[in-house]
């Protein structure tokens, strides 16, 4: 099967075998993840769209995919000719995916929607429930994911030996993180919990890998951790653990068999599960098995998301090396197109990410570089550069990041091929007043991240403009670009955008405007929370320490529109950038700043 038209017939064949009037293909995998194993791409093998993120919805008469402003361009190009209908969320008049499913529930005779439980976190799996049966329809789990009976040339899972992190990186061993996390599962009355997201075991066995998912330095696996040990089921079991690695209480076995370990639990007692972190197949066998179950939480996300000692270490010095790897490139780019050559998006892209690979302890990209020219710098995730020209009088945005030295790096940069119009500079200056107000707020512990999106937005909200995505994302330490447990975002968007900030969290600020045929500007730094003061009250303020030292650009810049605190921040941003990247960069280059 070549073309996802051919491929949905096949899996219509299916509804019908199965008596399902609609079939879910979420983007998600059986770990939760936003970039799946080449083995667990489903919805990208079935439709031929390529983001990160969106819902199909195969109907017997109709297909629909759901996805959010990010990829309402991108989304409409790569479905032409599927059979696949757009639903470009948040647009006026455009349903979401829950919406539509209630529609669906309500006015088909007779509507059976199924769906595969081990894909969809529990939270997911009652929110749908709530809708589909809300509508009069019926909700049915089937007993093994439909796209995979039709994916006949499907990859098979990786199974090359884990790496384990040093001490010195990771800041705390194995036994130390599971002896905090049995102590918070006592507290909450727990004896037990399943993990089924990869940064999270990732993070607690203190191992990685090199290949089973791209940009990520995780393996696929399940963990039980209860008060004796630490099981971790992975792809060829204790195989996979390399030469010499030791870590008591900790056990590997196969991963196929996750489920039969958990069907054999007799034992009792109550096991924590995370509700938006776990499975619902993993829920469901539980339930079979009369275990006691406590939703909440997971200790194990609060813990990764607060940076120890060494993390911050780390990830302080993989956001130097990169920042002078891109800071370099963002020079070469603009001296070779003065020079009158034709520069592209895929030769910068290739200029760039052989930039990375010279940084010391480089392990490999954290996600697919955007290098967007002119109008497709308007497609927030634009990731399919091309032989489009950099051309002068057009903007050319550059989002990318590494794995290295311990650490993630993640940052985006907008620049200007020769002279710009007056209202690339008016839009730039707006851009960079609303990275500053957030990037120099001070603001009490237990802030959500919520405020500070709307706190962010307010410059550009003035002007009558806003741009479809968060404004800042958590970032794991030589783990996943993207991690929970909070976001700068506003609630619809993310709903964990509720939770308060810490000290030690990493987290993006990258606001942005995008226009159709015009183009796109975001600037994005990473920032450490940090301590800032304690008030006469005893409250802690914090604040944003940048990680990110990439120079701005100054030819975007109409400083008329900066008030004196906005020009001081910039100023200090400046004078910062050129000390941090004194190690990383020549005198020569240092002059450049």
């Amino acid at each position: 099967m070549n073309d996802p038209a051919e491929r949905l017939a096949a899996l219509r064949t299916l509804l019908r075998e199965e008596g399902l009037t609609h079939y879910l293909v979420p983007s998600s995998d059986e770990h939760l993840s936003e970039y799946p194993p080449a083995w667990r791409l489903r919805r990208p093998w079935l439709s031929g769209f390529t983001g990160s993120a969106g819902d199909v919805l195969v109907g017997i008469e109709d297909a629909w995919l759901f996805v959010d402003g990010r990829y309402h361009v991108q989304a409409a190009a790569e479905l032409a000719g599927s059979g696949i209908s757009l639903s470009r969320v948040g647009a006026p008049g455009q349903l979401t995916l829950f919406e539509h499913l209630h529609q669906v529930a309500k006015d088909t005779e007779g509507a059976v929607v199924g769906y595969e439980p081990w894909i969809v976190s529990s939270a997911f799996a009652l929110a749908l429930r709530e809708v589909v049966e809300g509508g009069g329809g019926d909700l049915r789990s089937v007993k093994s994911e439909l796209v995979d009976r039709i994916w006949q040339d499907r990859p098979v899972a990786v199974r090359t030996p884990l790496v384990p992190v040093a001490t010195e990186w990771a800041g705390r061993p194995t036994g130390e993180k599971l002896a905090e996390l049995r102590a918070s599962l006592q507290e909450l009355g727990a004896d037990a919990t399943v993990l089924v997201k990869l940064d999270q075991i990732a993070w607690l066995t203190n191992c990685r890998s090199a290949d089973d998912v791209a940009f990520n330095p995780v393996f696929e696996g399940y963990a039980w951790v209860d008060a004796e040990q630490l099981v971790v089921f992975v792809h060829g079991g204790s195989e996979r653990l390399p030469e010499g690695l030791d870590l008591p209480g900790v056990r590997f076995e196969d991963y196929e068999g996750f489920r039969s370990f958990l069907q054999a639990r007799s034992e009792g007692g109550s096991v924590l599960l995370d509700p938006t972190g776990i499975t619902r197949g993993v829920e469901a066998l539980l339930e079979q098995r009369d275990q006691q179950i406590l939703l909440a939480p997971s200790p194990v996300e609060a813990a990764k998301a607060r940076k120890n000692e060494q993390e911050r270490d780390g990830m302080r010095r993989a956001n130097r090396q990169a920042s002078a790897a891109k800071t370099r490139s963002l020079w070469w780019v603009k001296d070779t197109c003065a020079k009158g050559e034709t520069v592209t998006e895929r030769r910068f892209l290739e200029h760039i990410e052989s930039t990375y690979r010279q940084m010391k302890d480089y392990w490999g990209l954290s996600f697919r570089t955007i290098s967007a020219a002119g109008a497709h710098s308007a497609l927030p995730h634009y990731g399919n550069a091309d032989d489009t020209p950099l051309k002068s009088g057009e903007l050319f945005l550059i989002d990318s990041g590494t794995q290295n030295a311990g650490g993630t790096t993640d940052d985006t940069r907008t620049i200007v091929i020769g002279q710009p119009s007056a209202e690339q500079r008016r839009i730039y200056t707006l851009v960079l007043k609303c990275h500053i107000a957030s990037a120099a707020q001070v603001f009490p512990a237990g802030t959500p991240g919520s405020a500070l999106d709307a706190l962010t937005r307010a410059p550009l909200w003035a002007a009558g403009l806003d741009y479809d995505h968060g404004t800042g994302h958590g970032v794991g330490c030589f783990l996943n670009v993207h991690e929970g447990p909070f976001a700068l975002s506003d609630q619809k968007r993310k709903p964990f955008a509720a939770t308060p900030l810490e000290e030690g969290m990493i987290t993006s600020i990258e606001p942005g405007y995008y226009r159709e045929g015009w183009g796109g500007i975001r600037i994005e730094n990473l920032y450490l929370i940090v301590e800032d003061h304690v008030d006469e009250s005893g409250r802690q303020w914090l604040r944003f320490d940048s990680l990110t030292f990439i120079p701005l650009e100054d030819e975007l810049i109409d400083v008329d529109l900066l008030d004196a605190q906005e020009r001081a921040w910039l100023e200090a941003y400046r004078s910062r950038t050129k000390q941090e990247l004194t190690s990383e960069l020549t005198q020569e280059e240092l002059a450049r700043l």
